[in-house]
């Protein structure tokens, strides 16, 4: 047997420490690669991510004012018929405030609403506006607690929008009286109406192409069940909360036609809605960073069985909303086309103002601390003089200014 020895040439061979060298250095630029494109792909999905949260809540809150807007001064089949108030909204001096979130007089500026003053009685309209830095309007309108630490952005506009929205309801049954009872029923044996629209202290109107009554009805009208009339709305003083009416007879007695087809009155019943938007804060939300609020007279649908609680409440619709600023187009030549474009206070009269421009500045919820800083402090709002957002300290948030122009198509009508 012959022993075989294995020689020292034959022994394996392991990598150089230039080899071990190159091979860490492919590793390592490899892992870079890798970790350079995750971060660059990370990088991506919050930038869409941040412009898109960005652009839906631009989208929202500015569709939102604009629907609104557009529906300003809706008030009816006619757009000559008077506008009666017999709401309880009296200022100090007996006359209407037109500050109050429910005031709404007649367009004839010689005559103020049944029950109110009639020397020098100051009229309110569909739509009124607040410059910034007269924040008079809240909280003094407010009857909900919750409102207690919400203050108004001093550099922001602020705007009031009223008008009726249809409740697919008609008057059935001719009145007697100015003060006898709107028996209502629906448009359509198809159409349901909600259980929890005709509750006391709602506040409502009776409309045909003569003239339109706003009233709070002062008892639930429940109907028969499932959302079927008749609705019997009462319209009487003394109860229904907050205001309350100021008298209890309309301008007219209703007559709802000889057709024993509801859906073929003239007498349309409608909700009145009164929308105030504003740009505010509350030290508890989001550390007191500003927000596009809407306040609102609504009812407490939850206490069905006592009668709901009226109350004008304030709801934060949009957060990151830093500035809003309005200008008002109002036609000075009578041909319903806007010959200038002025703030709040120089506007001669509101009756005249028959379009909207709106500039409101969005901002991100959330800071990215791994983008640049925002240095920007000259954001141009309208005509307003240059705003800043941060003038403290600037911060990392993507902002965007929203722009729009609206028709209030209800003016647009010839007068």
């Amino acid at each position: 047997m012959r022993l075989l020895v294995k020689s020292s040439q034959q022994k394996q061979s392991g990598l150089t420490l230039l080899e071990l060298l190159i091979a860490m250095a492919i590793g390592t630029l490899l892992i870079l690669g890798a970790t350079s494109m995750f971060i660059a792909n990370k990088r991506v999905y919050k930038e869409v991510d941040f412009q898109g949260r960005l652009a839906e809540n631009a989208r929202f809150g500015m569709e939102m004012m604009i629907r609104d807007l557009r529906m300003t001064g809706f008030i009816g089949c006619a757009v000559q018929q008077d506008v009666v108030n017999n709401l309880a909204i009296l200022d100090s001096g007996g006359e209407q405030d037109p500050q109050h979130l429910l005031s709404y007089v007649t367009k004839n500026t010689s005559q103020c609403s049944t029950g109110f003053s009639t020397t020098g009685c100051v009229q309110a309209n569909a739509i009124e506006g607040r410059d910034a830095g007269t924040p008079e309007w809240l909280p003094s309108q407010s009857t909900d607690p919750t409102d207690t630490g919400l203050t108004l952005d001093a550099n922001s506009d602020a705007f009031t929008v009223r008008f009726m929205e249809d409740t697919n309801t008609n008057l059935c049954t001719n009145m007697t009286s100015t003060s006898s009872d709107l028996i209502a029923n629906n448009q359509s044996d198809t159409i349901s109406i909600p259980s929890g629209l005709f509750i006391s202290g709602g506040i409502f109107a009776a409309a045909d192409c003569e003239a339109t009554n706003i009233f709070q009805i002062t008892a639930n009208a429940a109907g028969t069940g499932g959302g079927v009339g008749p609705f019997e709305l009462l319209h009487g003083t003394g109860s229904g909360g907050n205001p309350g009416n100021a008298v209890a007879t309309l301008s007219k007695i209703y007559n709802a036609g000889t057709s024993t087809n509801c859906a073929a009155s003239p007498v349309d019943i409608f909700i009145f809605r009164a929308r105030r938007y504003f740009v505010g804060s509350e030290a508890s939300i989001q550390d007191g960073r500003p927000a596009l609020y809407r306040q609102t007279f609504e009812i407490d649908a939850s206490n069905l069985g006592s009668g709901g609680l009226p109350e004008v409440f304030s709801e934060r619709l949009i957060d990151g909303v830093e500035n809003m600023q309005v200008l008002y187009g109002e036609d000075t030549s009578g041909d319903r086309v806007p010959n200038a474009y002025r703030t709040a206070t120089n506007v001669d009269n509101w009756s005249n103002v028959v379009s909207v421009k709106l500039a409101v500045l969005f901002a991100t919820v959330e800071q990215d601390f791994a983008a640049p800083a925002d240095t920007k402090s000259d954001y141009q709002l309208l005509d307003s003089a240059p705003f800043d957002p941060t003038p403290a300290a600037n911060d990392s948030r993507r902002r965007k200014i929203i722009e729009a122009t609206v028709s209030l198509r209800n003016r647009q009508l010839s007068l």
